[in-house]
């Protein structure tokens, strides 16, 4: 699902009205009926229809005349004394000749007559401001949307929550709190905020008749990444292929304080297909994984098969667990500084390369860097708030820059090459907890040593990974790394098939 933002849809709507001469009449009548098709008329028969003065108006007040010639019960209010856009006046006038009465609110006391009839519709269709709005609402706009707040009736939002910024999340002083969003075309850049669910509700992408290659003339390849794009990337497995043919892969991982990330990013690897895995760690704890590792193969970093365990690997993962120290860094400088397979770096293999990025640019291997936003903050030198709230362009930004691939961490996961950007849709919140991103790290690895190439491979493995924390989230208060472990290779299974 293609990801836009409000120059997008304007320079959509110009190109189809200005150079393929479709009507904005057309467009408007369109989205209204993708509206309706969206109303489940078993439980909605009344609607109140609230409608600003610009195009959003327009498109509520054509849901208005499609639901009244359906003989539902409708209650419209325009606010504002402004006037109106032509298409939002066209509409208008049709209600007017149909002896469709039309009720307007302009001062605090027509508020009253408002809040009498919300309660008693079934549904509110909020028409108020679309995606163009960049100003705070104040006045008897603000007025307005705290009524609609306060009521106990289902909110249908058209296009956005009246009162959201379309570009990045953002609440302009007030907004519709709506229990559906039906959007156009694309999905908004301000529905991937943090808090945006609390305002969008669920929220459906409808197209309004604009051909698809109009579209893609304007858009900035950022895409959602949903399950049906998932399902046509995994591949089958052949019937009479062997381990050899699902990849070596070497995960550099661990220390003695922290052995639980090594053994969860080998785990990740095996669990989600790898042929053959090896899990390179520090002599001192090598005992200690062999007791717990059955699958995996391991040994110790200072062995000397170690040069030549990299050299055949198919890809490596590398960093959890393994401390921030020099010893730490003088192996991803070494494996930096040779060709070979592609490298997924994690954990300290990004907090030794804070001061040293020059290694990622000059590196001739394929590399997938997968931070948090606080290694993002340390290795951009941008503080937390400033990521979170523009992350797209900070994760592109450095990936390009730097020649990489960048999946940044967090509600809904950021991956990037650079070029295209995919914004991954599953996991929660009950996936908060240690080892998570160790065994995301081991599925990423994983996927590539089976084949896949890196930015396919990253997309397909944070999905796949919060995809399965969503299941167990149905009967589970939390979800740890290893349940997720566990679960791997049956959900995969699943969407294989």
């Amino acid at each position: 699902m293609k990801i836009g933002n409000s120059q997008l849809i304007k320079n959509i709507d110009n190109y189809c009205i200005n150079d393929l001469g479709i009507p904005s009449t057309v467009l408007m009548e369109n989205a209204a009926l993708k509206v309706i098709k969206n109303i489940d008329f078993e439980k909605f028969n009344s609607f109140t229809i609230i409608c600003g003065t610009g195009n959003n108006g327009g498109d509520a007040l054509a849901v208005a005349r499609q639901l009244f010639s359906m003989n539902m019960k409708v209650d419209i209010f325009i606010i504002g004394e402004h006037s109106m856009s032509k298409d939002c006046l066209t509409n208008y006038n049709i209600l007017k000749n149909m002896g469709v009465p039309i009720k307007q609110i302009v001062k605090t006391q027509d508020i009253q007559l408002l809040n009498d009839i919300l309660n008693k519709n079934d549904m509110i269709i909020d028409g108020i401001f679309g995606s163009g709005l960049v100003r705070n609402i104040d006045g008897i706009y603000k007025e307005v949307i705290e009524c609609i707040n306060k009521s106990s009736v289902y909110i249908l939002s058209i296009d956005m929550p009246s009162g959201m910024l379309c570009d990045s999340f953002g609440i302009l002083g007030s907004c519709v709190k709506a229990n559906k969003t039906v959007s156009f075309e694309v999905y908004k850049k301000g529905f991937l905020g943090y808090e945006s669910d609390k305002y969008t509700g669920e929220i459906v992408v409808e197209s309004i008749g604009i051909p698809e290659y109009v579209v893609n003339k304007f858009h900035l390849k950022e895409y959602l990444v949903q399950k049906k794009e998932i399902k046509s990337i995994i591949k089958k497995r052949e019937k009479y292929s062997y381990k050899g043919d699902f990849g070596r892969v070497s995960v550099i991982a661990g220390s003695k304080k922290y052995t639980g990330a090594a053994y969860l990013t080998s785990q990740g690897a095996v669990r989600s297909g790898a042929g053959l895995v090896t899990l390179c760690t520090e002599k001192s704890v090598v005992e200690i994984l062999q007791s717990k590792t059955i699958e995996a193969m391991i040994m110790s970093y200072e062995n000397n098969d170690f040069k030549e365990l990299i050299l055949n690997s198919d890809s490596i993962a590398i960093g959890p667990g393994m401390g921030n120290n020099e010893n730490t860094f003088n192996i991803i400088k070494d494996i930096l500084s040779k060709e070979g397979c592609p490298l997924v770096l994690d954990a300290d293999a990004l907090n030794v390369l804070q001061h040293n990025l020059d290694l990622l640019k000059n590196s001739k291997r394929k590399i997938v860097i997968t931070p948090h936003i606080g290694e993002m903050g340390r290795l951009t030198g941008i503080d937390s708030k400033n990521i979170i709230k523009n992350r797209i362009d900070i994760a592109r930004d450095f990936a390009k820059k730097y020649g990489i691939i960048v999946l940044l961490k967090g509600y809904n996961t950021i991956i990037t090459n650079g070029e295209e950007v995919y914004i991954n849709s599953t996991g929660n919140s009950k996936m908060a907890s240690g080892g998570m991103g160790d065994v995301l790290t081991g599925i990423i690895a994983s996927f590539i040593g089976q084949g896949y190439e890196p930015l396919k491979a990253t997309i397909l493995s944070a999905f796949i990974h919060g995809y399965v924390g969503d299941i167990l989230s149905k009967d589970m208060f939390c979800v740890n790394a290893s349940h997720i472990v566990e679960r791997l290779p049956y959900i995969i299974e699943n969407l294989t098939y």
